[in-house]
């Protein structure tokens, strides 16, 4: 609590949820008494978790609460580790439900941020809105030189009523986590964090503007999309002014006779493009922000919900894709679990075992066509939950934006192949992995590392010596845990040789590629790179082989 203000806010949010049913969470809580709450109506008792109207009455519960609580909502039908399946399929239809703010406000809000005579950098602007959503509104103009532009302005004194709610939901991640441990393994005070920052992304239209002309550098010149220009010198942090692009909605355009099947190809093309090269990605790709423009190609609107993945996870994402194409579940489930965040320890034979038979509904005897991999996905992300194995917000964003995807192009297109138009993607990802000049670089990469490693050895070893000498270290340990700790060590011993021989030969094997005079095998790549790679994988398997061994020691 930080103001009298919240606690008024806290006391309003309670009583809502005890009116739908909810009651038994805020008696768990022990809130009644702090908050002088009373309450006369039904209780349903923790039991209504499961009972059928469940979903639909937290999905009324959340849409009377106001954009925090329905975004809130939104973020959660993307964590199936949280909730079950009927309510996160209540909690996907949640829409921003607001009712428009008065020209006045709006006219006060233009003042405000582009001066008092606002109206000069317009030939026209239309007083009555395009479209109006929890956060913003937005509001068609010409511009002097008569460009067409759509304003999109923040309502008046949302951030205040938003940053309340976040308080609020920060405090009350707290009280879940501390009245049910499953909460505390969930990480909601992590998931609350999460959702706070990107809420205060949205509420920044700067932005949103990064993000349309970052969107614009993957897509250049492109013949699939369009991403709307912005103009600077009219946008701040609560007005954002954009080209306008002429477009209809999916449904409109098929009906007319344009083939749908191009329609979903150039939606996934760009889509996949966002999710496996540049690992950039737009968060909310719903009917309602995509538009097929006259010339063919997509227009891409609110730009304000994007994820992002790290090289090294974006490459994750391509195994996994990879193990689905070729149906390696082990790989599958070994690549899910190198992902994941877990708390405590975990049983792996269990959870791969899970995460196998999960697959093998979606996978096992189904045509590429009819494969969901969004859906797949989420009840991976599901299982994991069961062993107290959790996925990284990230994941999740992305896990949702391939079923909104998926969900989207099947609607329009039902013989549409996802897969299939995964592949090249997918393809070219892998090829780029194992390229010579890849290879050669994460050769050097690795050898620098190493390098570092051995030159501060000879200042860390009379250090540590030192320590043992002065009794700053001890052992403790008996003979049968000493007799492991033998065992291991040679392992790790044996490890070492051969990571260091791996090394090497990764090494030597890139440095000899573009030798005109050894004898080439396929691609430019010499007979002497192949041999020394293929050793190589051979020691890395046996390295992996091995890990387990030492880990369980």
């Amino acid at each position: 609590m930080t103001t009298a203000k919240d606690v008024v806010r806290f006391r309003e949010i309670a009583q809502v949820f005890m009116t739908h049913g909810f009651g038994w969470v805020v008696a768990q809580l022990r809130l009644r008494r702090e908050l002088g709450i009373e309450h006369e109506g039904e209780d349903l008792g923790s039991a209504a978790l499961t009972s059928p109207d469940t979903g639909k009455r937290l999905v009324k519960a959340l849409t009377s609460l106001g954009p925090t609580w329905v975004k809130f909502g939104q973020i959660l039908s993307t964590r199936p580790d949280l909730l079950p399946a009927p309510i996160i399929a209540e909690l996907e239809t949640l829409q921003d439900d607001v009712e428009r703010v008065p020209f006045e406000e709006i006219d006060a809000q233009l003042q405000r941020n582009l001066g008092k005579e606002w109206r000069d950098n317009f030939l026209s602007f239309e007083e009555q809105p395009l479209a109006s959503a929890s956060i913003g509104q937005v509001h068609e103009a010409v511009l002097q030189d008569g460009t067409r532009v759509v304003l999109k302005i923040q309502r008046p004194d949302i951030r205040a009523k938003i940053e309340s709610d976040v308080n609020i939901l920060h405090t009350t991640a707290g009280y879940l986590e501390d009245a049910f441990p499953e909460a505390h393994i969930m990480d909601l005070r992590g998931m609350v964090r999460g959702f706070a920052k990107s809420l205060s992304q949205e509420l920044d239209y700067n932005v949103e503007s990064n993000n349309m002309e970052r969107f614009r550098r993957n897509f250049p010149d492109s013949e699939d999309v369009r991403i709307p220009a912005t103009f600077r010198e009219l946008s701040t942090e609560q007005v954002l002014t954009m080209e306008f692009l002429d477009g209809k909605k999916f449904e409109a355009v098929i009906a007319e006779g344009r083939a749908p099947e191009e329609i979903a190809r150039r939606y996934f093309n760009v889509a996949y493009k966002m999710l496996f090269v540049d690992g950039f990605f737009h968060g909310d790709l719903h009917p309602g922000n995509v538009l097929l423009m006259e010339d063919g190609r997509l227009a891409l609107l609110d730009c304000g919900m994007v994820g992002r993945l790290a090289p090294s996870r974006k490459e994750k994402v391509v195994d996994i894709i990879h193990a689905v194409i070729n149906e390696d579940l082990e790989l599958l489930a070994r690549t899910f679990y190198s992902l994941a965040i877990t708390t405590v320890p975990v049983d792996y034979a269990a959870f791969e075992a899970d995460c196998i038979a999960i697959a093998e509904q979606y996978l096992i005897g189904v045509p590429l066509a009819q494969i969901e991999i969004g859906q797949l996905f989420q009840q991976l992300v599901g299982g994991a939950a069961r062993h107290a194995v959790r996925m990284p917000t990230d994941f999740t964003m992305m896990f949702k934006a391939i079923i909104t995807t998926e969900g989207l192009a099947k609607a329009i297109a039902p013989d549409v192949d996802p897969i299939e138009l995964a592949r090249p993607f997918i393809t070219q990802m892998v090829t780029e992995r194992y390229s010579p000049e890849r290879l050669k670089s994460q050769a050097i990469r690795d050898l620098v590392a190493f390098s570092g490693m051995a030159r501060s050895i000879p200042n860390s070893l009379p250090m540590l010596l030192d320590d043992l000498q002065a009794g700053k270290i001890k052992f403790g340990l008996n003979d049968e845990v000493l007799e492991l700790q033998h065992k291991a060590a040679d392992l790790r011993v044996g490890r070492g040789i051969r990571a260091a021989l791996s090394i090497a030969l990764i090494v030597c094997g890139a440095v000899v590629v573009g030798v005109d005079t050894l004898p080439i095998a396929f691609a430019g790549i010499p007979w002497l790179s192949v041999v020394a790679w293929t050793i190589a994988l051979l020691l890395n398997a046996t390295l992996l082989r091995n890990k387990g061994l030492i880990s369980r020691d």
